[in-house]
């Protein structure tokens, strides 16, 4: 497993850092660090693309016995940036597992897998595997292995001690928050958001500054203080950036394990893994109404709670993806 070396403290590449430490200690994979992408990171990561480029013919010359696997980010750019040198090296099969895989990102992740010449291509959508699947490019296999989290990384709280009523946090979307934003105030609900406005989107720029959570621990502490998590598909909420492809993105998974309620919709994927309705779908009618009838009655909810608690647990925890990843690789590998 190729580990990225990425100075950038920005969540996304926290959590790439954080998956690619837990492989590296829960699994039995080799582990080499990739090329130390430095500041600015445009220009660093061009340069390493560029060397695989130019020296591909050279480099290729070399064999590494086994697969070469990478975890993380679906671009071009960071892809040869993180793998330097090993993805230019010839292998026994080239290895990537990536998630954020959507519609309109199609046809530019098709030219990246092509290039790349990725033997095991692992995606953490069905949608977006079933579609790579049917492109059949030449000796590549397509699987799909959903995200996960590692529960020893969130906490929670008796509901009680919870002093968050309702919690959105990063992706907002505008109908639901427009929904209920007044009534919160009028009903003494605590509701907590991140704020944005149509120059302002989360999903669509990213914030580095004037974030709801600083830091991580805030994070995770703003989530277990939570009693109410929102969460909506990205194909509800920016359908422009999504097209139709329904997932489960690791929010859901963070509630999950940090025991919050979530309210919104669930996601394609999710309805298909688990045999019970895991989400709270939206009373479009009366949502002020339904968060208020939640919070009267949350003996109601505790089933609830521990089912998506212990569904982390046992689906949607890193240890099921090392052993997903491992047995593919072995298979093709004709390793018993």
């Amino acid at each position: 497993m190729i580990t990225s070396r990425i100075r950038d403290k920005s969540p996304d590449i926290d959590l790439l850092q954080r998956f690619e430490q837990y492989c590296a200690t829960h699994s039995s994979w080799f582990v080499k660090q990739g090329a130390i992408v430095f500041n600015p990171r445009n220009i660093s990561s061009r340069v390493y693309a560029g060397a695989h480029t130019m020296l591909k013919p050279i480099l290729r010359k070399r064999k590494i016995r086994g697969a070469v696997i990478s975890l993380g980010l679906p671009y071009r750019l960071t892809l040869f940036s993180k793998t330097f040198p090993y993805f230019t090296y010839d292998c026994d099969l080239r290895v990537l597992w990536t998630y954020d895989v959507w519609e309109p990102d199609y046809n530019r992740i098709e030219k990246m897998v092509r290039e790349a010449e990725i033997d095991l291509l692992l995606l953490s959508s069905s949608q977006a595997a079933a579609h790579f699947a049917e492109l059949n490019i030449p000796g590549c296999e397509v699987h799909w292995i959903g995200e996960t989290v590692d529960p020893e990384d969130y906490v929670y709280k008796a509901w009680d001690y919870r002093k968050t009523d309702i919690l959105s946090f990063g992706r907002t979307w505008h109908k639901y928050h427009e929904a209920i934003s007044e009534g919160c105030i009028a009903k003494n609900i605590e509701y907590r958001y991140q704020e944005r406005n149509d120059e302002i989107d989360v999903a669509v720029q990213g914030l580095k500054k004037a974030l709801q959570f600083p830091t991580r621990d805030d994070f995770v502490e703003g989530l277990a203080d939570a009693k109410i998590c929102i969460c909506f598909p990205r194909c509800v909420t920016h359908p422009e950036l999504a097209g139709n492809v329904s997932t489960i993105t690791l929010r859901y998974l963070q509630a999950m394990a940090s025991k919050c309620l979530i309210i919104g919709s669930a996601p394609n994927d999710l309805n298909d893994l688990l045999n019970y309705d895991s989400v709270i779908e939206v009373d479009w009618e009366n949502p002020v109404e339904q968060i208020q009838y939640i919070l009267n009655n949350p003996e109601l909810y505790q089933d609830l709670l521990e089912k998506n608690y212990n569904a982390v647990l046992e689906i949607f925890q890193h240890q099921r993806s090392i052993e997903k990843i491992d047995l593919l690789v072995r298979n093709r590998l004709n390793i018993t």
